[in-house]
């Protein structure tokens, strides 16, 4: 055999089988390391994965080891722009990304009993910080920009909001539409049912909104329009849209993995850079154990004022559905 020994044809077979595993896995390590380092969050989330670290140790500077909950305060603000004519049918140019908060909502991310709770405050409601006159409580993000800027402008939003619901809030969040529309596109849009026809037009803002009503793959423009749409339909039903976006985003990206780490990076941008990337990875692996009947969504009941349009809060039942939401009697 010209001084060589053959291997025996099982040992060949073997070899061979152990050659192309080591093969296999070496390919599938050299993706999951490609697929972490297309994402800071999933980079940052995998040490979480791996020792097991609840939500409560990344967030500890907020909680102290007191508590196992955070209260966010989440504002969802319109554009200013200089004045153009109604007859023009043109936008007015931005002066300003993030005005006056069209949306604001206190949320409680219940870490320990596995649940996210939400009360809206109507943006409509009078209501006085100390040092300001009574007025719109959607005013005064806007007052807080014109005062010091951003920082100011969401201290004195968390301090009227911090007022209504009697809670301390530990961050702030201004939502970015433009960055949540691209994560929508991302995903190659979302499936939601539209319960109505939705039609409004606002030349000045640059908005327009036409669904029609049924199931439908939304663009990223057109889920933002979803979520915004406010004319003839309540605050609740808004609410009840808003939660079924959330589920529809939480389907969708499961169902497109592969953009994953894109999404998981833009999700810290949609929401203001209020969190880490390690506190949105937490978050992420907190909310991928929710289902729809961990989300729980209200808003401050209100007393119309007679003779103006603005509104005043209905004590006796914001207590009850506080309660209720479980911002209270814990």
């Amino acid at each position: 055999m010209n001084g060589t020994q053959r291997r025996p044809r099982w040992m060949r077979f073997v070899l061979g089988v152990l050659g192309f595993c080591l093969w296999g896995i070496c390919f599938a390590a050299g993706s999951i390391f490609g697929f972490v380092g297309r994402s800071r969050v999933v980079s940052e989330t995998l040490p979480l994965i791996l020792t097991n670290e609840p939500p409560t140790k990344t967030f500890e500077r907020e909680l102290q080891g007191e508590r196992d909950y955070l209260n966010v305060l989440i504002l969802g603000c319109d554009e200013e722009r200089y004045y153009t004519p109604a007859s023009s049918k043109k936008p007015g140019q931005i002066i300003e990304k993030a005005s006056r908060s069209d949306m604001m909502m206190v949320a409680k991310i219940d870490f320990g009993h596995k649940r996210i709770t939400g009360i809206s405050i109507p943006r409509d409601l009078e209501w006085s910080v100390a040092g300001y006159r009574a007025q719109k409580i959607n005013a005064y993000h806007k007052i807080g920009l014109d005062e010091g800027g951003p920082d100011r402008a969401k201290e004195l939003a968390k301090q009227a909001a911090e007022g209504v619901v009697g809670v301390h809030i530990d961050r702030v969040v201004v939502l970015n539409y433009d960055a949540f529309k691209g994560m929508i596109d991302r995903l190659g849009g979302i499936d939601v049912f539209v319960p109505r026809n939705m039609d409004y037009d606002d030349f000045r803002g640059g908005l327009h909104i036409h669904l029609k009503k049924g199931r439908q793959t939304l663009s990223g423009y057109d889920a933002m329009c979803y979520v915004r749409y406010r004319h003839g339909d309540s605050d609740f039903k808004r609410q009840e849209r808003q939660k079924d976006l959330m589920m529809a985003v939480k389907d969708r990206t499961v169902q497109k993995w592969q953009q994953a780490p894109e999404v998981a990076d833009s999700s810290r941008e949609i929401l203001g850079n209020a969190f880490t990337f390690r506190e949105i990875g937490a978050l992420m692996l907190f909310a991928k154990k929710l289902d729809g009947d961990g989300i729980k969504m209200d808003m401050v009941p209100i007393k119309e004022r007679e003779g103006s349009y603005r509104l005043d809060i209905d004590r006796e039942e914001l207590e009850k559905r506080l309660a209720a939401l479980h911002f209270t009697g814990e």
